[in-house]
């Protein structure tokens, strides 16, 4: 895809494939030269280019998206090379343009890298004018392609995080969020685009929270290692929740900025179902211990029972012990 969301033959996996080129100059004769002469620069270790020409940059416009990279003289009837690079800028913002052209001026090249081109090339009369041109357009297509191949897969790994029902953000080391996934976002009623690029102090109202979190985040800069909060309260639009979160140092490529990735899991039901557990654990050992006093009441009772019987059965007989009235 392109910035303007049109196509052309740049895909992820063709890193060392063949290029093809759109060469538009109105010199035929130049043109053909060009073609053989990218033709043959071609080995082992360099991609092969393969070039297509065109004489009326009008039409080779229609066939912009056909082709991986376009190389165009300067000085043409009826559309110059700028011209021919602001319309296909209009098409696509990130294919890679060359001008090659043997009328150049600096305020042709001025104007050229104002309006987006990728290399501005003097065809001269040097005999590695081709090798320079080769070199340029191999390593601008390489850069192209590692780019897209890069935004193709941070694509899939949005794509894979927006599923999850936990909270993924990531922060550098000023607090901005550079990623953060739809979960995270809805937490905030916003969707991810308004909150990606933005301070934590512009995201989160309340300041208090956002020490809170700028503090823990600098622990896990300062000591390189995870943080783990079991019990984070989170205050939104959807209310209080309890979170678990863990939050990772982390190193971002290719300018090694700091950066926090933070896993944030809300254990609220969680919470709220060990805290009903808990309270039926403490009322199931309030009667077990209600039980086992009425039993210890009811052992004692029956003890003291015994011991009476015991006494009363040991006791001399009461008419035993009492003499009888003497008979008249």
């Amino acid at each position: 895809m392109n910035g303007n969301g049109g196509t052309n033959a740049l895909v992820e996996g063709d890193e060392g494939g063949p290029i093809d080129v759109l060469h538009v100059d109105d010199d035929d004769a130049f043109a053909d030269l060009t073609a053989l002469r990218l033709a043959r620069d071609g080995d082992g270790d360099h991609p092969e280019i393969r070039v297509e020409t065109a004489t009326d940059p009008v039409a080779a416009l229609e066939r912009v998206c056909e082709v991986d990279c376009v190389v165009s003289d300067y000085d043409m009837p009826g559309m110059d090379g700028l011209e021919l690079l602001r319309a296909v800028r209009e098409r696509d913002s990130e294919i890679p343009f060359v001008l090659f052209t043997g009328k150049g001026s600096e305020e042709i090249a001025s104007e050229s890298i104002s309006a987006g081109v990728t290399d501005y090339l003097r065809k001269g009369g040097k005999a590695d004018r081709f090798d320079v041109l080769a070199n340029s357009v191999r390593n601008a297509c390489a850069r192209t392609r590692a780019e897209r191949t890069v935004e193709q897969s941070e694509r899939r790994l949005r794509q894979v995080l927006d599923r999850l029902p936990q909270c993924v953000f990531l922060k550098d080391r000023e607090g901005r969020y550079r990623f953060v996934n739809r979960a995270g976002a809805e937490g905030y009623g916003r969707p991810p685009e308004a909150i990606e690029g933005e301070l934590e102090s512009d995201v989160i109202d309340d300041p208090d929270v956002v020490s809170r979190f700028r503090a823990e985040d600098e622990v896990v800069l300062e000591k390189g290692k995870p943080l783990v909060v079991t019990d984070q309260r989170v205050t939104d639009e959807s209310g209080e929740r309890v979170e678990r979160v863990v939050k990772y140092p982390l190193e971002l490529r290719p300018d090694g900025t700091e950066a926090v990735l933070g896993i944030a899991e809300d254990v609220t039901e969680e919470r709220d179902r060990n805290a009903a557990l808990g309270a039926v654990g403490d009322a199931v050992q309030d009667l077990v211990e209600r039980v086992g006093e009425a039993e210890l009441g009811r052992s004692e009772i029956r003890r003291e029972l015994e011991s009476i019987r015991e006494t009363v059965e040991g006791a001399p007989s009461v008419t035993g012990t009492i003499p009888a009235p003497d008979a008249e």
